[in-house]
């Protein structure tokens, strides 16, 4: 279900090399919180995987997480 939504929200097209090593907590600083806490620890990946609507709220979370990124919000 989750990469339904992903795709859905063109979340998947906006991923590049900088935001997936972020998310998976392979940056080179050592400081970067996503490096000792990366965001895929915080997804229950077998839900996200069956129910709709957790896997909606994971993605309207990474739309946000996404955008913060970039600098569109926050």
């Amino acid at each position: 279900m989750i990469f339904y939504y992903l795709w859905r929200r063109r979340l998947l097209a906006r991923a590049n090399g900088e935001k997936l090593r972020y998310f998976f907590g392979l940056t080179r600083d050592g400081l970067f919180l996503s490096r000792r806490r990366p965001l895929i620890g915080a997804i229950n990946w077998p839900r996200a995987l069956v129910s709709p609507r957790y896997a909606r709220s994971v993605v309207t979370w990474l739309e946000y997480r996404v955008e913060l990124f970039d600098g569109l919000q926050g």
